[in-house]
């Protein structure tokens, strides 16, 4: 079991002034397995709304001593339904130092893009700290 709190957000190709870059926030997660986790939490998201997720974390390799995979989850709040087109499904790739230490990071990669109607989607990179429990 591990708690999660977000400490950093910035949005690529470049910050815009109308999105929240300070996601305050509060997660937490559960490895199932040794790859595999669920995760559930809170936070205000990139443009000022509430978001509650429950996700599932998979990473099966290992990058530079990170745990390295993918995080796919549920936007239970719809707070990314004006901009998301896979409502209400959100994901990312996910770097983390797994629970091996107490105090550890996880790191995750939202892919931004454009919609068929040329409306631009913001990528992130947001770290979030993380104590782990034994």
């Amino acid at each position: 079991m591990a708690i999660t709190v977000p400490v950093f957000t910035r949005h690529f190709p470049h910050s815009n002034p109308d999105l929240n870059e300070h996601n305050r926030g509060f997660g937490l997660e559960y490895t199932l397995q040794k790859d595999v986790a669920v995760t559930t939490g809170f936070f205000n998201n990139s443009l000022r709304k509430d978001t509650f997720y429950i996700g599932v974390q998979y990473t099966p390799y290992r990058i530079l001593g990170l745990h390295s995979g993918v995080v796919v989850g549920l936007d239970l709040s719809g707070g990314y339904n004006s901009v998301n087109p896979f409502k209400p499904i959100i994901g990312a790739l996910h770097f983390t130092t797994g629970n091996e230490s107490l105090i550890g990071f996880n790191i995750d990669i939202l892919p931004g893009g454009r919609y068929t109607n040329g409306d631009g989607v913001y990528g992130a990179v947001a770290i979030s700290m993380k104590y782990s429990f034994r």
